[in-house]
Order: C-alpha cells, then sequence, then structure tokens
C-alpha cells in the first residue's frame, strides 16, 4: 500500500494512517531546536551550511533593496531630509532607515530555511514553532502581561528620570509618520533579530547538537556587537539575549521572545521623540536601569524576563508541546498499514 505523507493534526505533526504505527513504534518528540530532525529531507547535516550562506546573500540582497526602498521613501513630497547619523527620533526616515533595514532578516531567514534547508509543505512552519505555524493566540493571551509591564517599567521610567535634553516634540505630519512607522516596522525589526539571533542558530545548531545551550548562547557575542552602548548597557543586552534564547526553546517557538522584543522597543520607540538624543547607541545610564527593574519588580533581573512568565501565565503547558518525528521514515521497510487510534497519534504534555 503507498504511504501517504505526514500531516498535522492538533497543530503536531503526525504520520497518515498508511504509516508505520505510533503503537509499535513510537517517535521521540521533539523540543524547537531539533525541528531540522523531522525527516529525512531536513536534517542533511549539509543543510544548515547552506541555510546560514543562503541567509547571509539574501540579507546582504535585501539591504540594497532596502537602501532603494529609504531613498525613495525619503524623497516624497514633505519628507525631511535623513541625518547624517540616521539618529533622529523626530526624523522620520531616519526611523523608516533604522528599522527598515533591520526588518529585512524575516524573510531573509524564511526562504532561507525553504530553500536551502528543505522547510517545505508539512514542515514550513516549523520555523516559527513546534506546531508548525505561528501562534497568535499565545502572543496574544501573553501581550496582556507583556505589554503593560514594559509600559510602565520604559515609559515610566523614561519619565521618572528624564534625560538633559527632555522637550516636546513639533507636531504635524512628520510626527505622525514617525509613529506610522514605530508601529508599523518595529514589530518587524523585534520579529527579523529573533530569527536571525535566535531561531537560525538554534534550528541550524540543533541539527547537530542534542544540547540546546549553544544555540542560545553562541550567538549573544554576536547580537551584542550589533549594539554600540557603554559596558552597562551592553551588559543588559546579553541578559536580553540570552532570556529571550531560554524563551524560544522553552516555548517551543518564537512568538513570545518577538513579542517581548517587541514590547521593549516598541514602548521605548514611543517616547523617543521626546528626547532627541535616544537613538543614540554610546551612553546608558546605570541610574535608569535600576529604576526600570524595580518597576518591573523586585524579582527581575531586567524587565526583559517578564517574558519568561507568559510560560507559565498566559500559555501553561506550551514549553512541553513537542513536535513529532515523522515514523514513515523511521523503518521505510516495515511500514505495515494499520488503524490508527486517535491519542495515541501525538504527544502534548
Amino acid at each position: 500500500m503507498r504511504e501517504e505523507p505526514a500531516e498535522f493534526d492538533d497543530g503536531i505533526m503526525i504520520a497518515s494512517p498508511t504509516c508505520s504505527t505510533y503503537i509499535d513504534n513510537p517517535p521521540e518528540p521533539l523540543p524547537y531546536h531539533r525541528m531540522a530532525r523531522l525527516t529525512p529531507r531536513t536534517r542533511k547535516w549539509w543543510q544548515p551550511l547552506l541555510v546560514m550562506l543562503l541567509a547571509a546573500g539574501l540579507i546582504g540582497a535585501f539591504f540594497a533593496v532596502s537602501l532603494v526602498v529609504t531613498v525613495l521613501f525619503g524623497i516624497l513630497p514633505g519628507m525631511p531630509e535623513p541625518t547624517v547619523d540616521m539618529e533622529d527620533p523626530r526624523n522620520p526616515v531616519d526611523m523608516f532607515a533604522t528599522l527598515g533595514m533591520l526588518a529585512i532578516g524575516v524573510p531573509a531567514v524564511a526562504l532561507a530555511f525553504r530553500w536551502a534547508g528543505g522547510r517545505r509543505r508539512e514542515t514550513a512552519g516549523t520555523l516559527h514553532s513546534v506546531v508548525g505555524r505561528f501562534r497568535w493566540s499565545l502572543m496574544g493571551r501573553a501581550a496582556l502581561v507583556v505589554v503593560p509591564v514594559f509600559l510602565v517599567a520604559n515609559v515610566g521610567g523614561f519619565f521618572l528620570l528624564p534625560p538633559p535634553d527632555l522637550s516636546i516634540p513639533r507636531g504635524g505630519l512628520s510626527l505622525v509618520l514617525v509613529y506610522v512607522v514605530i508601529l508599523a516596522v518595529t514589530p518587524l525589526q523585534c520579529a527579523a533579530e529573533e530569527y536571525v539571533f535566535r531561531a537560525l542558530p538554534q534550528q541550524v545548531l540543533g541539527t547537530w547538537l542534542r544540547l540546546p545551550v549553544w544555540g542560545i548562547l553562541l550567538p549573544v557575542p554576536l547580537f551584542v556587537a550589533g549594539h554600540g552602548y557603554s559596558w552597562v548597557g551592553q551588559i543588559d543586552i546579553a541578559v536580553f539575549a540570552v532570556c529571550t534564547g531560554l524563551l524560544v526553546w522553552k516555548t517551543g517557538g518564537v512568538e513570545l521572545s518577538i513579542l517581548v522584543h517587541a514590547a521593549n522597543n516598541g514602548t521605548l520607540f514611543l517616547v523617543a521623540p521626546f528626547s532627541p538624543s535616544s537613538m543614540h547607541q554610546g551612553g546608558h545610564q546605570p541610574a535608569r536601569a535600576v529604576v526600570q527593574h524595580a518597576a518591573a519588580g523586585p524579582d527581575d533581573v531586567r524587565p526583559d524576563l517578564v517574558g519568561l512568565a507568559p510560560r507559565w501565565i498566559a500559555a501553561p503547558g506550551a514549553g512541553a508541546r513537542q513536535g513529532q518525528a515523522d515514523p514513515s521514515y523511521r523503518d521505510e521497510h516495515d511500514a505495515r498499514p494499520e488503524r490508527r487510534r486517535r491519542g495515541d497519534s501525538s504527544m502534548i504534555s
């Protein structure tokens, strides 16, 4: 009897009824960083190398396209000229360039896994989570916890210890466009960094290595190097990177790390127009960091750690939800057609 391809049942990858059964040969559940091990098409040892090379090439190509788009955006009627350092939070062109040029990481990583990693059909969504799709409902429930905490920590900390150049920005079309860019592009910029620095290394290294710690810790220096803060700020960034890496592994997907990243950056960008120097990555006030940490709660090392809360508050059990290796590939010569009993088809704890 001809074997059918794998399918999804309740968000978990399962074998078709004509494949080898779970009763006699139960598949091993796979965590997020081991998603490449689902099928022979995605687990080849050389595929991670191609994925990284293609992702780098696509990032370069999309970066060039983003430069053209930024130039076209800047020559629209009524647009102010961009500044030399592209760090004026009251200039919509500067904000679009700063955020848009980072947002290209989303399509670059997704296409790299699809074209070089074999993530097609039943495995296409495993880049997002272990259930093979982006879990919008999980993100929505977690946002009820995460967003208010970051509003209090970042916005409250900003006005409790205001910067020296605090001032009210002049209203008008330029300021409206700044906030349109912030609301529209910030989530994409944050998602891009999560796919590049969390999803990509965890799933690439997880193809070869069983322990998730490598995919969590090895990208941290690269993420820190991309920020030009003082030593206090760099420690802050490193803690953030470790926390979001743990969040991706623990919850089995990138949704909550994107939410935490977007809540942090978004609330900071919302108050950025009130401080012209807020976009400069040169200094980081320890006193303000203390205020933000206190606002987040006495048990938090950083307000970003609130992102770990949805693991237990907004979606209990999400971290235990793991993908299933397709048993039809485990023993291709012993695919005895037996009737599959619903309930044995997946492991959800």
